[in-house]
């Protein structure tokens, strides 16, 4: 019987949640910092009010990305210390990517304190610190896409992809206003050749298979030793994906079939079949299956030999023939799938 429970650290969903929410609060400031530099107003929106918008969800960015920083700190799946947090490229997971993210945070934490300062600052300065930190927005887009597990997820991707529209629309407009010149023709050019880039960066890396390998991941957690599945490990491997239930025929019971990536490797996929009966809770197994790998490639596969509560435990083989144990916590809400993954060789502890 699958039932619900268990699953992934809530330090997992709390470090992409914040991220996200931070990211599309930093757009909603970024187009709104636009906003205000054109002087936009109108008798239904004096600017005072998109001032005061501005600089309330900029506190907010603050605060989301300061808990994403600490859910990431105290999550022990990488093992990320309170210095690599706020020191670039200190990390040895991800270090390019995960030091655009340090950029980013330290670029907002002056920000809130030359803003808390502004009155014991010259102007120049905080404004200075002010305009620089409108590039924590591309920065951050670029984390996101480079470290986060679930970038191939199409709401995220749909999510970045108006992110960047805002932001390129809200600065085409605010140049269409502005003056003919040099400067304005270098700045429309530039709100095309980030966005482009953006795109060729994501179409070639991240929705890549084997993009952790190239983005930085430390072998360890690649779970390359000991004969292990891709993008497993010895330690739970965390996987999200969607459900499809179909029926089987009248009378035949349902086949819940689970499509789903583990985070150890992004495009290696884990599909897991199971056959049986809805009992109410979930479903009463006869059968099932679980493979992993990417279509096409050689795989581990196998049927599932226990299914208790949200434990599932296959026997599979690996490409080489090898018996491998796959142990999984499986936590089906809805449509959504979720849970972390073991893999390793059959009779080991």
């Amino acid at each position: 019987m699958l039932a619900a429970g268990g699953g992934p650290s809530p330090l997992w969903y709390a470090t992409r949640a914040t991220g996200v929410v931070a990211l599309v609060l930093l757009t909603i400031t970024v187009a709104l910092g636009v906003a205000g530099t054109a002087r936009f107003t109108s008798p239904r929106w004096p600017r005072v009010i998109t001032a005061g918008l501005h600089r309330n969800i900029a506190l907010l960015v603050v605060a989301f990305v300061a808990v994403h920083v600490l859910t990431t700190v105290l999550d022990s799946f990488t093992s990320i210390s309170i210095v690599s947090a706020v020191i670039p490229f200190s990390s040895s997971y991800r270090t390019l990517w995960l030091g655009l993210g340090t950029i980013a945070f330290d670029l907002l934490l002056a920000l809130a304190v030359t803003s808390l300062l502004r009155d014991r600052l010259p102007y120049r300065a905080w404004r200075g610190v002010h305009w620089l930190a409108y590039a924590s927005w591309p920065i951050a887009l670029w984390h996101g896409l480079g470290t986060g597990t679930d970038s191939k997820l199409s709401w995220l991707l749909a999510l970045d992809a108006a992110c960047v529209l805002v932001v390129a629309a809200a600065t085409w407009w605010r140049l269409l206003l502005a003056r003919p010149g040099p400067g304005r023709a270098a700045a429309m050019a530039a709100t095309i050749a980030v966005p482009l880039a953006t795109v060729i960066f994501a179409v070639a890396g991240p929705l890549q298979a084997g993009w952790a390998r190239r983005a930085g991941t430390p072998v360890a957690l690649l779970g390359e030793s000991a004969g292990a599945a891709p993008g497993t490990r010895s330690a739970a491997s965390v996987f999200t994906g969607r459900v499809t239930v179909a029926h089987a025929r009248p009378g035949g019971g349902e086949i819940m079939t689970v499509t789903a990536q583990t985070t150890g490797q992004p495009g290696t996929d884990l599909t897991i079949v199971l056959r049986g009966r809805p009992d109410g809770t979930g479903i009463d197994l006869s059968s099932g299956t679980v493979r992993i790998g990417a279509p096409g490639a050689a795989s581990y596969a196998g049927p599932v030999t226990l299914l208790r509560g949200e434990q599932l435990t296959a026997a599979l083989r690996s490409p080489a023939g090898q018996a491998e144990k796959a142990e999984m916590t499986l936590v089906v809400s809805g449509s959504r799938a979720s849970g972390q993954l073991v893999v390793q060789p059959e009779g080991s502890a």
